[in-house]
């Protein structure tokens, strides 16, 4: 299932910073989508995981890791 979450990831950007096996920030500033909101990055790629793993996760958007990490 890690393999299949990060293969998602890749999808949206190749700046990925992982932390453990379902968990990573991503810096989609300039994705690989051409999507303006980050945080329609983050609702597409939270529907992605569903879609392909029957997973539900959460996601925190913001210009810095802790911010992003608190808002998750």
């Amino acid at each position: 299932v890690s393999a299949q979450i990060h293969s998602i990831f890749q999808q949206y950007t190749l700046l990925i910073e992982p932390l453990s096996l379902d968990e990573a920030y991503l810096d989609v500033t300039e994705n690989l989508k051409q999507i303006a909101s980050a945080t329609e990055v983050a609702m597409q790629i939270r529907e992605d995981i569903f879609r392909l793993t029957g997973l539900t996760a959460s996601a925190g958007v913001a210009p810095n890791k802790f911010l992003a990490k608190i808002a998750s």
